[in-house]
């Protein structure tokens, strides 16, 4: 195994445990299975739908992909937790919206995503925003996958 992979994995693995500890989920057992390709297509379906809704800005689509315990973290301001909360929030539709996965990983019901993103707002103007995001993501009965925490930074 390459060093920089190794790395990466380690990274993974801190990034994971550090996430859900922050979202009071507890690890995966390590005899959960890993994520299937069903898995893995599910999630990313997910992460488009949820890009799609910002684009169109169909709301209810957009909060659907999150759990109702979700926690947001963006780059300013305490963490929101809660949908009810989260959707108290101030939003802006985007104008334009890359949302790029780069890792999806997990176990069982528990899974990651991190990556980068592009946004342009519709914020008084045109405002355009680059940065990262870490997912977690939670599975649901009947398959689906949503989102228990999303931080982001720019």
């Amino acid at each position: 195994m390459r060093p920089s992979h190794r790395r990466s994995q380690q990274t993974a693995a801190v990034l994971l445990a550090a996430l859900l500890a922050v979202a009071g989920c507890r690890p995966p057992a390590s005899d959960a299975a890993p994520l299937s390709a069903q898995d893995v297509a599910a999630i990313k379906s997910t992460l488009t739908t949820w890009k799609e809704a910002s684009l169109a800005g169909d709301w209810p689509a957009f909060f659907g992909q999150f759990t109702d315990d979700a926690v947001w973290m963006g780059p300013k301001g305490a963490s929101v937790e809660g949908l009810a909360t989260i959707r108290q929030g101030t939003w802006f539709r985007a104008l334009e919206e890359e949302l790029v996965p780069v890792q999806i990983e997990g176990r069982g019901d528990l899974a990651f995503a991190r990556g980068t993103l592009s946004l342009l707002l519709d914020q008084k103007g045109a405002v355009k925003r680059e940065g990262t995001f870490l997912t977690i993501l939670r599975k649901q009965p009947g398959g689906t996958w949503r989102m228990a925490v999303y931080s982001f930074t720019f």
